[in-house]
């Protein structure tokens, strides 16, 4: 296996969409504002356990079903119409976790990032009825423009995140392509979908 491969495998491993909840949320609660006052460090693990149990473990575990059954092939859902059950479960579970955190009091900008990857989901899904989008890049700009919603928010210099989180997107594009697993246009599209339907959400919110 070329060197190029194995690096866009690790890549897209990395940084793959069922991590970036978890990874988003773990990122917030490490920026120094308010939020590292009022979120003790028990109530911290304890969302995060909530998150990555949630949109990370049980999806897998939905696709492994899947799997099993015979519904999909393999784990990478390459085919556009083996994305649409797997799409629809991820939604109702990221859509779980919003409502089993609605039920303990914090912060709006968590409700609001599990929310709007919620709402990301069903955007895909949706997309995914006639077109194959890359589900990375629309995690990776839904982070991104969480990113800079949280710098506005929080009235944080998170400038170098949000820089790394260009750099991670741009390697994870990249990476997509070298696999040959979507078109320069499916990763594009996917990124500024994810990005673009953040920052409106926010600005439509306040």
């Amino acid at each position: 296996m070329p060197v190029s491969e194995r690096f866009a495998r690790l890549c897209s491993a990395v940084f793959h969409p069922l991590l970036i909840p978890t990874l988003g949320i773990f990122v917030l609660f490490q920026i120094n504002s308010h939020l590292s006052f009022t979120v003790s460090q028990d109530a911290r693990r304890f969302i995060m356990l909530i998150i990555f149990m949630n949109t990370a473990i049980a999806p897998v575990m939905a696709v492994w079903i899947m799997k099993k059954t015979g519904y999909v092939k393999d784990f990478r859902l390459t085919e556009r119409n083996e994305r649409i059950l797997p799409l629809l479960v991820t939604a109702v579970l990221f859509f779980m976790t919003y409502y089993l955190l609605r039920q303990i009091s914090l912060p709006s900008l968590v409700y609001f990032f599990i929310m709007s990857a919620t709402l990301l989901v069903m955007l895909t899904l949706m997309i995914s009825f006639v077109w194959k989008i890359s589900i990375h890049m629309v995690s990776l700009g839904g982070f991104t423009g969480f990113l800079i919603v949280a710098s506005l928010l929080l009235r944080a210099d998170i400038a170098w995140l949000i820089i790394l989180a260009f750099l991670a997107s741009g390697c994870t594009g990249t990476a997509r392509l070298i696999l040959k697993t979507h078109s320069p246009a499916q990763v594009y599209t996917g990124y500024l979908t994810g990005m673009l339907m953040m920052l409106g959400l926010y600005f439509y919110f306040s």
